[in-house]
């Protein structure tokens, strides 16, 4: 047995045992998922966040900044890889100290090879409400800072409020961690609906102007500041002066080395302010308050009368039936821009809740509401689509339990209407309501048999706002160029003449959509590239893939083994104002790849 175990068989399977345990734990870089990179993924270094609020100190602000790392990583965008170990050994390396000033922010970007490094504060931290009804609200301020300029490029300031309880009254520090994985999530969603404007210097106008390669398509407008940068080098400052669909002209404000062309530009992001969304009473921040240890009589009888008043209050609560549920709070779907998504278990799934009702764009108690949920299934999957509203058609019935009166003791009425139908392409902003029924039983007389019940019906407030516009999908009918008919077969395009602008991709606009790009790809995977282009912006007629995109496209298309391949593409748009970051999709185009393209290696 000791000759087994000192064996040096033995030793190499307890050596693989042991690398196997560890790299369990080790942090490991993660492939890039195979989904559609529509911008390109920037490399970020997630420091530690301050906590402002001075509620539960270092604690809280450990849980911000792990919260806003997970719901980057969750996105194709940010590359989060690099873990609080790094950050933490990299700034012994360059005795840096937390809080970092800008400078050594960048100093540890740079050290790090990252694109950009993230910093974050937890602005406030408030409590209202007492018992079920008791909420909490945390607002995170988030702003990304290049790596070589030291400028902010992204960012968001967020209110992140955590929902009432059904039944139970939660504890302070469970309602405090929901509102702040909630700001999380919401400054995440902003940082990436948010396309940061690049653009190259095309050529040098006179002493003091440059002309850039892109325009309003592109997201540049008048007055955007942006920093030039040579090889990740910072060289100047420009500021947009007059933009046109494809190009613009920008003044030089500062020059350190010398623009030139070829040289990048980014846009320089503006924070906006910090406002407070939930009104409260102050948090205590941990330290003892002075006086604190002299506890006189008054002290306790104001914490006893405190205590009673609460318990009073709940019961009254469930004993008379005082309406007292929050709004709903409602998101837009990631997948589809006019789905509209709710949390199931809000109102325990349900329960004394008679219908959902969504309103468009008139709030007040007694709107209509343009879709209605009644069937509890429904209830708890917790999305409704209002797609079907749009198009052509006579209008849609819509059935509802109306109110005169919000709360009511009397029953709502049964009324039906009809919504106007409406036609792609128009913006609406929508809410929800919640209509429930709360009933109380009582006994008159001791001994008395049966106990008589009574209802009141309530609305809840209505929900945050959402913005949706139903979108029609870019279809074969809609292709101006290379024309496409399923029944005929794919055309063949040069890459010649897609180089010289021959054919170019172009299709009719769709009502509503402001934001496109297209994806092409081999029909049989592994015959042809994959290329895909960047967002860009037309409200234009005919929606023309800007020269630059065609160019590249070209030039990936261009070699010997592709000619005869068939390739598909697509167009996807949105409308840039919606609150989903949802693309439609558009119908499968064909084209098949010139016999005789040019002589490419």
């Amino acid at each position: 047995m000791r000759q087994l175990v000192t064996s040096r068989a033995c030793r190499s399977v307890c050596y693989a045992l042991i690398v196997a345990l560890v790299s369990t734990f080790a942090p490991l870089p993660l492939a890039k998922p195979a989904s559609a990179q529509l911008l390109p993924t920037y490399s970020v270094g997630v420091v530690d966040f301050v906590n402002e609020s001075g509620v539960q100190g270092d604690l809280l602000a450990r849980l911000a900044t792990d919260a806003i790392v997970v719901e980057m990583g969750k996105t194709n965008r940010y590359d989060v890889s690099i873990t609080r170990t790094q950050l933490r050994n990299e700034m012994e390396k360059l005795d840096l100290r937390p809080p970092l000033t800008k400078l050594g922010l960048v100093r540890l970007g740079e050290s790090l090879q990252a694109d950009a490094m993230l910093e974050g504060s937890i602005k406030s931290v408030q409590l209202a409400g007492a018992g079920v009804t008791r909420r909490a609200s945390v607002t995170l301020v988030v702003q990304m800072v290049d790596q070589a300029s030291g400028e902010i490029i992204n960012g968001a300031v967020q209110t992140g409020t955590s929902s009432a309880r059904v039944g139970y009254a939660a504890d302070d520090d469970s309602l405090i961690t929901e509102a702040v994985n909630n700001a999380a999530f919401l400054c995440v969603k902003t940082m990436v609906d948010y396309i940061i404007p690049e653009a190259t210097v095309m050529m040098n106008i006179k002493e003091s102007q440059v002309m850039l390669n892109k325009g309003v398509r592109d997201g540049l407008k008048p007055g955007m500041r942006m920093i030039v940068l040579r090889l990740k080098e910072i060289i100047g400052y420009i500021e947009v002066q007059s933009v046109s669909p494809t190009d613009s002209m920008a003044k030089v404000i500062k020059s350190m080395r010398g623009i030139q062309p070829e040289d990048k530009v980014r846009a320089i992001f503006d924070m906006p302010t910090v406002t407070s969304s939930l009104q409260s009473e102050p948090l205590p921040s941990g330290a003892p308050k002075s006086g604190g240890s002299k506890k006189g009589s008054f002290g306790k009888i104001a914490k006893t009368l405190i205590g009673l008043g609460l318990v009073f209050g709940l019961a009254s609560i469930f004993r008379s039936g005082r309406g007292s549920e929050d709004a709903p709070t409602i998101s837009a779907s990631a997948e589809s821009a006019t789905t509209i998504r709710w949390d199931p278990t809000k109102y325990g799934h349900g329960q004394n809740v008679m219908e959902y009702q969504v309103l468009r764009d008139d709030f007040a108690d007694g709107a209509a509401p343009v879709m209605v949920v009644r069937d509890p299934g429904q209830m708890d999957l917790g999305k409704a689509d209002v797609y079907r509203l749009y198009g052509p058609g006579q209008g849609t019935a819509v059935a509802y339990l109306r109110m005169d009166s919000n709360p009511s003791t009397s029953s709502p009425t049964e009324t039906t209407w009809t919504v106007p139908a409406e036609p792609y392409g128009t913006t609406h902003t929508y809410q929800v309501r919640v209509l429930y029924r709360l009933s109380t039983s009582s006994s008159t007389a001791t001994g008395t048999t049966g106990t008589p019940t009574t209802s009141k019906y309530y609305y809840t407030p209505v929900s945050n706002t959402i913005t949706a516009t139903a979108i029609e999908p870019v279809k074969n009918a809609d292709v101006v160029s290379p024309a496409y008919d399923p029944t005929v077969g794919a055309p063949e395009v040069l890459i010649s003449d897609l180089q010289q602008g021959g054919v170019g991709f172009q299709w009719n606009r769709k009502d509503g959509a402001d934001l496109y790009y297209i994806k092409v790809e081999p029909v049989e995977p592994g015959k042809g590239p994959t290329w895909q282009s960047q967002q860009f912006f037309e409200t234009g007629p005919i929606v023309s893939l800007p020269d630059s995109m065609r160019i590249e496209l070209a030039n990936t298309l261009a070699n010997s083994r592709y000619a005869g391949v068939t390739m598909r593409w697509r167009v996807y748009c949105r409308q840039s104002r919606d609150t989903s970051p949802a693309w439609r999709e558009g119908q499968e185009n064909r084209f098949v790849i010139g016999s005789i393209p040019p002589s490419f290696p």
